[in-house]
């Protein structure tokens, strides 16, 4: 099939009154050119007049005819174009919300466990799709796209990609968390350009902070003279070397304006030896004098600016006691160089030691399927494990990155039996007696 014919039959603006049609007909020459099934392409129009697609044909040619598996094909486009938009452009948004669908694997039933391989197949041709189409409009002296895919990839696939001048990079791919498959059956249809509107604490949340606010109970720790955080000034090297042994930790901070500033609000550990958690730490943490707690983070975390003025500890008595509480340990956090760092150098000028900080997302951003997406959330991650824990948390977020680490190392852990021995460690080590069920 000649690229430039194909180009230009997707780039061609689309009607008012035929759109449809046209939008249709370009699925299918993308099929057609990627080594899928066009005939499987088929649309409708539903009761509220939106453009209704089976994707199938997409999908490499042999899982489209192969063995019927229940994962959906409807990606329903709600609008028409803006005038004179051009096929590719809705086409780049409608690969994209499936390929969303698709990375996220809590949203699929574990009926489709078994085809993994296939979902990731039919993830990665859309993804050349995607970097296909962005290819095509770029001037004919610009850089080639790159498009890591990870796993098994297509033989189309591939073929398409280097036809239209794609450069492919493919990831190993890890075996996927059985437990992660949360979604049910039958699957929604995939709706264009709509997303999750959670994010918010929600009352329990929030008076769940103020019981704990309330009853931790304030610990030293022995000085160390090793400290896996420091002051003054150095390069991040982050750890590569596995760890048995090792803090893992979580910050809740408030980043915003000259008045309310970048400071910390809660922070989080827990210890873990030998795959078992062993200590945690837990603190809140006052507010900056004349510096005020932003509501967005109030109303993300939970955490009320009264909650920490009566029972929040002063910022460098925090800071200290969860430095010993590391002691000479290596310190695991989840990408923190958009946030944890950041805080902790402009708060108070502490930088993490050569090779004592292991970054738990980098690692997952290396693992695939759904490790090896770097937008992917802490709080998916939790879902993905299975764990029955609060998100936004400091202290609950720390206990998700250590076990996404022990998933990335070959030694996942039950996750009810997980919460169990975090909820007993905590309550011994963290909390007055009586507290929480005690």
């Amino acid at each position: 099939m000649d690229v430039e014919e194909v180009k230009q039959l997707v780039q061609k603006p689309l009607a008012e009154d035929l759109w449809p049609k046209q939008l249709t007909a370009a699925v299918r020459l993308l099929a057609a050119f990627a080594g899928g099934d066009p005939e499987q392409i088929t649309s409708s129009l539903n009761e509220d007049g939106a453009l209704v697609l089976s994707l199938q044909g997409l999908w490499p040619r042999a899982i489209a005819q192969g063995v019927p598996m229940p994962l959906v094909s409807q990606v329903i486009q709600p609008r028409g174009p803006k005038p004179g938009q051009a096929a590719d452009r809705l086409l780049r948004g409608i690969l994209n919300s499936y390929v969303l669908a698709l990375r996220d694997l809590t949203q699929l039933p574990k009926t489709l466990y078994p085809r993994w391989r296939d979902i990731r197949q039919i993830q990665n041709q859309l993804l050349a799709l995607q970097a296909i189409l962005h290819q095509w409009r770029l001037d004919e002296d610009a850089p080639a796209v790159r498009a890591t895919l990870y796993g098994p990839v297509a033989g189309g696939t591939l073929k398409a990609a280097q036809q239209a001048g794609v450069k492919v990079t493919q990831a190993k791919l890890a075996k996927p968390w059985l437990h992660g498959f949360l979604g049910t059956l039958p699957m929604p249809a995939i709706i264009v350009g709509v997303r999750s509107q959670g994010g918010r604490a929600g009352v329990g949340q929030q008076q769940e902070v103020l019981v704990r606010a309330q009853n931790l109970v304030h610990r030293q720790f022995p000085r160390t003279r090793s400290a896996a955080l420091s002051p003054g000034e150095r390069e991040v090297l982050y750890g590569k070397t596995a760890v048995t042994d090792f803090t893992a930790f979580d910050l809740e901070f408030s980043s915003g304006n000259a008045r309310e500033g970048m400071f910390i609000t809660e922070i989080g550990a827990v210890k873990v030896k030998a795959n078992h958690i062993v200590d945690t730490f837990n603190v809140f943490v006052q507010v900056p004098a004349r510096r005020h707690l932003n509501m967005y983070s109030q109303r993300v975390t939970g955490i009320h600016e009264d909650t920490l003025k009566q029972y929040g500890l002063p910022a460098n008595e925090a800071i200290r006691q969860f430095v010993d509480f590391i002691g000479t340990d290596s310190l695991l956090g989840f990408s923190m160089h958009g946030g944890d760092l950041p805080v902790l150098r402009r708060q108070f000028n502490l930088y993490p030691q050569p090779y004592r900080l292991i970054d738990v997302a980098l690692l997952a951003k290396q693992s695939g399927p759904m490790p090896g997406n770097p937008e992917v959330s802490l709080t998916t991650y939790r879902h993905y494990l299975g764990l029955s824990l609060l998100a936004h948390g400091a202290l609950y977020d720390a206990v998700t990155t250590y076990a996404l680490y022990a998933y990335l190392q070959d030694s996942a852990r039950d996750p009810a039996a997980l919460v169990a021995e975090f909820d007993q460690v905590f309550k011994a080590t963290s909390l007055k007696p009586g507290v929480l069920g005690d």
